[in-house]
């Protein structure tokens, strides 16, 4: 087992943690494995479209102004 320093980023925030793994994928995949969901709920009455939400996610995650 070796041990990782691994940044990671959740919702803009910048983390980091140590972890023993035996690879770095391995790490990836603790950290990964860590994630709880309580939680999901489908959304009534809200459409999707596609080309429109792609391009605000896209700007989202770049933190551009839309």
């Amino acid at each position: 087992m070796n041990e990782y320093t691994i940044y990671f980023e959740l919702y803009g925030k910048k983390l980091k943690t140590t972890i023993l793994a035996k690879s770095e994928e391995d790490a990836k995949k603790m950290i990964l494995s860590k994630i709880v969901f309580h939680k999901i709920v489908k959304e009534n009455n809200k459409t999707f479209n596609q080309s429109k939400d792609v391009f605000n996610n896209i700007m989202d995650i770049l933190n551009l102004k839309k």
